[in-house]
């Protein structure tokens, strides 16, 4: 045999080796395919079968990787995501006290009305859109001193929008933001003196259609991320990432254990199916969490406001 006959065979027979592996490798990625979606399966069954209509806080939940290929493979919404609904004010309540009973130092709730400008005028250019927001910041003395100037106001500046969306998410704060809703209002009130002011509703001047209008917010929250994946894959300025990640607002990694309880608290709401709520449920939570009992629906009304003060924005005066 000549020695280039002995190299085509060889070819050949490497050539074959190469589509045997490549089946090899195929048949591997359909194993790993069909193994990623059972463990988003699983992900998903941890929160199913988790039916004790006790309260029991769940400290431990699958990894991060785990929850990842759940939001890939099955849903964009967490699993309790269609059970998420809080009340926003016992919400920032229920953090307030869980802070303080964690630290055992005293915690307020900041209310604050503010505007986000895109576009802001530049020597007479066009705003494109004036969105409200209206946050309730709850936070330490230290975390919450740069906005104290602005609490129980509706402040009309871009700057302070800014000023919250990059600074709030330190450890010691969680900025709640109230969920938009035409048919169910928070119940706070802000008038700007304008003829066309409705009373007891958020009002303000909108930079972009140049008139005074309105804006509605809801007193229930959804606390579970709209956008799981995104949020899951978004540092915000955190490299570490976990369970804290699938709420709707910023956690700090530190305050981690808050996301753990509200999740806790939510499993208790379904397996017991609460629509709302109530002072002896919150009482059952908080007696098996610290051995104390709370007022939250009575310290929601004293710590949030229903009025908030218009503050023109600054360069239209209005």
């Amino acid at each position: 045999m000549d020695k280039i006959t002995s190299l085509t065979r060889e070819i050949e027979y490497w050539k074959n080796q190469s589509e045997e592996a490549k089946k090899l490798i195929e048949k591997a990625k359909q194993q790993c395919d069909l193994k990623y979606g059972e463990i988003a399966k699983a992900y998903q069954d941890f929160y199913t079968r988790k039916t004790n209509k006790e309260f029991l806080l769940c400290n431990d939940f699958p990894s991060l990787d785990a929850l990842k290929m759940y939001s890939y493979r099955i849903s964009n919404n967490f699993p309790l995501h269609e059970y998420g609904i809080l009340n926003v004010k016992e919400l920032a309540e229920i953090i307030k006290h869980l802070y303080q009973f964690k630290t055992g130092k005293e915690y307020q709730i900041f209310t604050i009305g503010t505007v986000e400008l895109e576009g802001e005028p530049v020597y007479g250019g066009q705003v494109f859109s004036s969105k409200p927001h209206l946050y309730l910041m709850v936070g330490n003395n230290k975390a919450l001193e740069p906005y104290g100037e602005y609490n129980g106001k509706f402040v009309n500046s871009n700057k302070l929008y800014l000023n919250i969306f990059l600074n709030a998410r330190g450890r010691n704060i969680i900025n709640i933001e109230a969920d938009r809703d035409y048919h169910n209002s928070i119940g706070i009130e802000c008038l700007t003196g304008h003829i066309f002011d409705e009373s007891g509703l958020l009002n303000y001047y909108n930079e972009c259609y140049q008139q005074y209008t309105t804006f509605k917010v809801s007193e229930n929250k959804q606390i579970f991320s709209e956008y799981l994946q995104s949020s899951l894959n978004y540092s915000g300025g955190y490299k570490m990432k976990g369970i804290k990640d699938v709420m709707g607002f910023n956690i700090h990694p530190f305050d981690t254990y808050i996301a753990k309880v509200l999740i806790s608290i939510i499993i208790y709401k379904r397996n017991n199916n609460i629509q709302e709520l109530s002072n002896e449920d919150y009482n059952h939570i908080f007696g098996v969490l610290f051995g104390e009992k709370v007022d939250i629906v009575r310290d929601s009304k004293i710590d949030i406001p229903k009025r908030l003060i218009y503050i023109p924005n600054e360069k239209s005066g209005r």
